[in-house]
Formats: C-alpha cells, structure tokens, sequence
C-alpha cells in the first residue's frame, strides 16, 4: 500500500482500538427497579423485588439498584430492616455469580425521612447527620469489591457546591467503615448530564482519601431532560449535544463519569438517539466508569415508554441495541 493509505490504515485502527478499548472498560448494565416503588413495607403489596438474572444472562456488567432509605431505615438512625437487608443482597448475590457489579442508589432525591416525613438534607441538619450515619452502615453492611454506593439519587434543592461538605463528610464515614471501593457523587439539579461543560464545570470540591470516585449524571433526549417523554424525543443528536459538554469537561478534570440512568423510546429518533449516545460513549475511551439504561423491574407497564423487561417475551429494542455494547 502506498505511505498515504498506510497512515489513513494505521489512524483508522487507532481508532477502532480505542473505540473497542471505551467499550471494554466502560461497565454497561442497566437500573433495576422494584425496591423504590410505592409506600408501605411488605414487598410484592407496596414493592416488587427485582430479578437480574434475565439482563446478567445477557452479559450486562453492571445493575444499578434503586432502594427507599425509609424502607432500609425505618427508624432515624436505628436498625437496618433485615427483611430489606436480605432482599438486597440476594440482587448482589446474583450479580456477584454472573461477574457483574451493584450499584447502590439511596432513591430520595436529596431528603432524609424522619417521621413520615422527608427533610432535605441540606436544609436540616439532624437529617444531614443521620444521613452521613446511614452511609457508614451501607458501607458496613453492603460493601464488597463488586458494589458501588451511590450517595444519592437527583438531588436538587442545592448547588453542587453546598453539597460538597455533606458528600465529604458521608464519604468519609464510608471510607471509616472499610469500604475502598468506587463512590459515585451526584451532581445537583436532577444530575443532569447538560449542566456539565467545561466553562460550567462541576463545583464540588470532592475529598475522597481512596480518590476512587465518579460523578453521576443522567441524560434523557425528551424537552424538559425529565424522562416522562410527555413529548417525543426532540431529535437524533440531542442527547449527543447534552453530553458533549460533560464529555470534554471529564478528559480536562480527569473526573469519571457514571452515566446513572439514560433511555429514550422505542421509536425511530428514540432509538437513533440513544444509539448516537453509546456511539459517543465508545468514542470517549477512559471518561465514561459506567453506563445504566432505565428502566428494568417487573413493575413497569407495558406502556411505560423506557420499559425494559420483555413484553410477551418480545424483547425490548433498546435492548437489543444494549447488547451490542456488551
């Protein structure tokens, strides 16, 4: 081959590797809901108990598991409920057998429950304490090489600067309590992933003493970034123009990303969409830690535009898309 076609050849393999070595070191998986569900403390009344076994047979690497502190923790600074325990780890179990990592994900958008009722953590500070308490006992009780805690899920009353302190401080009862493996540190406003950029970057100042931690975003292609898709999928390149930003922000602060929940309907911009984003996500080698596609659980209807569990044993697009990643 001609000097020219040799360098075209040499950067088009660069490339290629790269590309292949994003998707090996990035963990896809997907959210795997049930425990948040409902109110009330008796599972399949109030909360259904997700099964993994059908996405870890597919080779995902990584299920995101979210729970309700109040079910956890029934009372404020008490007792881990052993029912819930036990429910919990039996999805760690099952991950664990196929090689794959649990992600803890305390679902309570920034409020610790005291009373029935939700306090914001930032706001009150008995909610605060008791929050950095309940983050040393998950450590106590989950931590394992093969889990990931997450501090929380959308926060949103605060800055990601105000947060800071009180992350800081749960990090270290997490770290106080044995536990070396990845944290992963929510960013404020819902954690959305179109905040991020680098000349709007991320303003936590994160002190971790392993320094073995990622933020968590989310990115939904519907107009208001929620995930109801009221609206359809505004285009194709949307969710490809909302993570640029976090994507160069990342490769210039040296921060990973865990990417927490992302979907889009199963239609045709949906899923170009969505396939735009794992495309972006393999050409980002060393930025994304993780990837999470909502939503799995047997509780979803089959309406439910980001349902992920077959439907009459049909499986679902995005899944077949997913695979491919895998």
């Amino acid at each position: 081959m001609s000097r020219n076609k040799g360098i075209f050849f040499a950067a088009a393999l660069a490339l290629t590797c790269a590309a292949t070595a994003a998707a090996a070191s990035t963990q896809w998986g997907v959210d795997d809901s049930g425990l948040e569900f409902g109110n009330g403390p008796k599972a399949w009344t109030n909360f259904a108990i997700p099964n993994p076994r059908y996405y870890l047979t597919l080779g995902v690497k990584l299920i995101r598991l979210p729970f309700k502190i109040e079910r956890l923790q029934p009372q404020p600074g008490g007792m881990l409920d052993a029912g819930y325990v036990a429910d919990i780890q039996s999805v760690i179990a099952a991950d664990t057998q196929a090689g794959a990592i649990t992600v803890l994900d305390p679902q309570n958008f920034g409020f610790y429950p005291i009373g029935g009722k939700a306090h914001d953590i930032l706001a009150d500070s008995q909610a605060g304490d008791d929050y950095v308490a309940l983050m040393g006992q998950i450590a106590q009780t989950f931590g394992r090489e093969d889990v990931a805690i997450g501090l929380m899920n959308e926060p949103h009353t605060g800055a990601d600067a105000a947060y800071a302190p009180l992350w800081n401080r749960a990090i270290a009862a997490i770290r106080q309590a044995g536990f070396h493996g990845m944290v992963l540190v929510p960013h404020a406003h819902w954690s959305n992933a179109a905040d991020i950029r680098p000349d709007k970057p991320f303003t936590g100042q994160i002190v971790d003493p392993d320094n073995h931690w990622a933020l968590e975003l989310h990115l939904y292609m519907d107009q208001d970034s929620t995930g109801t898709y009221r609206k359809p999928t505004v285009s194709a390149q949307i969710g490809v123009q909302r993570l640029a930003g976090a994507i160069a922000w990342s490769k210039q602060s040296g921060i990973p990303i865990f990417l927490g929940e992302t979907n889009a309907p199963a239609t045709p911009t949906g899923l170009a969409s969505l396939q735009a984003v794992f495309d972006m996500v393999n050409a980002s080698p060393g930025v994304f830690w993780g990837v999470a596609l909502w939503g799995a659980g047997p509780w979803w209807k089959p309406d439910y535009p980001l349902r992920l569990d077959p439907i009459n044993g049909a499986e679902a697009p995005q899944i077949t898309m997913l695979k491919k990643q895998l």
